[in-house]
């Protein structure tokens, strides 16, 4: 099955049928249970109710399912941000919800939302798409431990220390952000708003008012259930009791960590530990008010004294109150067989075959909607070039030593593929990598968006530059490129790469950082580092988008396009002509060897290779690949 990922990875539908844009794959727990509705028992005590059978005691709806981890995270917990990875989670482990946790601020990742917001907010798109096509529900998550104190509090000291310190994000950015998601899939019964993650040093008030603006954005055009953030973590879940927000579809959040945590007074022989902690959560229950564990965990595997039991007498808390929860983070592709898994698998995650789903609500003929579509793309062009292949073992550190990266490589006029991968780092101080490299001599800078279909590895999707070019032109030679994650994919996708998602990592302050120059790149490169989540990367159909619907508008800076140069080849003598005078050329062959260079002195030039084979001639900006028998 292929799958697209852009901006907006949908399928249009024709323009005024009553249909949603987002198609379900299967029946699952949302046409089961309908949208969520936080509401209380005829006791008085609070729950979560589904629209199919309204508020009902006995009718009380739990769902449990797994948290992906922070997006900006890379490639640990953002190559799994992905429409076909969900399909896999949702067929291999049967999770009812997946939470989305979009990196706000946090400034130890590749960029945040508040940094490159087009292409953070695509991340969401790719999986609340895959979940609502999964019929399952998804938590919007904005995923901030902290960040919002200092825009209240400038120069204060918190009371507690908090990782997010450093950029602090306003009330007005959240309830912009949310105003997008909702206008774009709040008809959907599928989404929940989970409006901040993890408040530290913020009083409830302070809180609640952060909610106020934000729900008023939310209910312009959702009536869905939004999660507000508590106190310290997210665990003084109680003090919204005196002071809750006035809405009609509020639950509160609690989060649990069992090597840190009890939810009663017994610690199982663990010591400094938080003891009673879910005691807010009893009192919030006790006042009628709704509660939702949008995560929980353990960091020591399990290996801590009274880990186990501990969690053990969570989830038994959460079942007895029926609370629903995300399970904290996915961070590899299936069940490994590790004693975490086996524990998700065995104790938490409900069986394929322990539930039967039922087809009770039709949202999908219900809901009439206009949501941004995948681009359609009315004009296109192949990018012309050559594949060629490097790896850890082809470059030297400091001390001069290599990679010890192994993989299996071909290429054809159709793509290329690298198969077998291995990523060891060696003695080398560099993370490990293979690349496979399209050096293009197409003008991409025509390109409002360049699409190629891959399978397999999680890569970095980069826009290679010219050393000489880049030493000339900006006094130094650039060797930190930008380029975007892409996510792991076990199934064919269709990837639509919009250039304002590239951005270099800052390593060289003198390069810009949030652009790209068309004037000086020669190559895109895919480059599998660190961590392969697949054994295999397999890359065919580069395309230039230069016209369509659903398109960005364009980028920065076109290439030096040449007058057009001819080129022929007789045995072992390359003539050119039709070349601007002062311009530099390069000669090199396949392995990146500096055949011949200098400066064009004539309108029409030879050259002569001592040797056949398969050769790159870059003249100014403009690079022409050559095959020589």
């Amino acid at each position: 099955m292929n799958k697209i990922i852009s901006i907006s990875a949908v399928t249009a539908l024709a323009a005024g049928m009553a249909f949603a844009t987002i198609q379900p794959t299967r029946v699952g727990p949302v046409s089961t249970y309908g949208a969520l509705q936080a509401d209380k028992t005829s006791a008085g005590f609070g729950r979560i109710y589904g629209s199919v059978n309204g508020v009902a005691d006995g009718k009380e709806v739990q769902l449990k399912g797994m948290s992906l981890g922070w997006s900006l995270y890379w490639p640990n917990n953002s190559s799994f941000y992905g429409h076909s990875y969900i399909d896999s989670l949702v067929g291999a482990r049967n999770p009812e919800l997946i939470r989305s946790a979009m990196g706000v601020v946090a400034t130890w990742g590749h960029g945040n939302y508040k940094t490159r917001p087009d292409y953070y907010s695509a991340q969401m798109d790719s999986v609340v798409q895959a979940a609502i096509e999964n019929d399952i529900y998804v938590l919007i998550d904005f995923h901030s431990e902290g960040g919002y104190y200092y825009n209240l509090h400038p120069n204060g000291t918190p009371k507690y220390k908090f990782n997010d310190s450093q950029v602090s994000f306003s009330a007005a950015d959240a309830a912009e952000f949310f105003g997008v998601m909702a206008k774009r899939y709040g008809k959907y019964p599928h989404v929940i708003f989970e409006i901040y993650n993890e408040p530290v040093s913020e009083t409830w008030d302070e809180l609640k008012a952060y909610a106020d603006t934000v729900i008023t954005e939310i209910r312009k055009y959702s009536t869905n259930l939004v999660v507000v953030g508590t106190p310290m973590w997210s665990s003084s879940t109680g003090d919204p009791v005196d002071n809750p927000v006035l809405d009609d579809n509020v639950a509160y959040t609690y989060h649990y960590y069992g090597n840190q945590h009890s939810v009663n007074a017994d610690a199982h022989g663990g010591t400094n530990l938080s003891l009673n902690h879910a005691a807010g959560v009893r009192k919030s229950i006790a006042a009628g008010l709704s509660v939702f564990i949008t995560e929980w965990g353990f960091t020591d595997s399990l290996t801590g004294t009274g880990t186990k039991e501990r969690t053990d007498d969570f989830l038994a808390f959460a079942d007895s109150n029926k609370l629903s929860m995300a399970k904290w983070n996915v961070d590899h592709p299936y069940s490994n067989g590790s004693v975490t898994d086996n524990y998700e698998d065995t104790y938490y995650l409900r069986a394929k075959n322990s539930l039967t789903y039922t087809k009770n609500l039709n949202w999908e003929t219900t809901i009439s909607d206009a949501l941004p579509i995948a681009p359609i793309v009315t004009k296109s062009s192949a990018v012309e070039g050559v594949w060629s292949f490097t790896m850890d073992k082809d470059k030297t550190d400091s001390k001069g030593n290599t990679g010890s990266s192994t993989d299996e490589t071909s290429s054809s006029a159709d793509g290329a593929e690298m198969t077998s991968i291995i990523l060891d780092q060696g003695a080398s101080e560099y993370a490990p990598y293979v690349r496979a490299v399209y050096t293009y001599s197409s003008d991409i800078s025509k390109c409002r968006m360049i699409s190629y279909k891959y399978k397999g590895a999680n890569h970095q999707f980069i826009l290679a530059y010219d050393w000489n070019t880049t030493e000339s032109v900006w006094g130094e030679g650039a060797w930190d490129f930008p380029y975007v994650e892409m996510p792991y994919s076990p199934e064919w996708t269709t990837a639509y790469i919009d250039w304002r998602w590239l951005k270099n990592s800052g390593w060289q302050t003198t390069l810009p950082t949030d652009s790209v120059d068309f004037s000086v790149a020669t190559a895109l490169e895919f480059n599998v580092e660190r961590v392969a989540y697949d054994p295999s990367l397999y890359l065919k159909d580069l395309t230039c988008a230069e016209e369509g619907e659903n398109l960005p508008a364009g980028i920065r800076k076109a290439s030096n396009i040449l007058s057009i140069v001819q080129l022929n080849v007789y045995r072992k003598t390359i003539s050119a002509s039709g070349l601007k005078v002062g311009e530099r050329y390069v000669l090199t062959n396949m392995k990146g060897e500096t055949i011949a260079s200098g400066i064009v002195k004539n309108s029409s030039q030879s050259l002569v290779v001592a040797n056949g084979g398969r050769y790159m001639l870059k003249v100014g900006n403009t690079v022409y690949p050559l095959s020589i028998r």
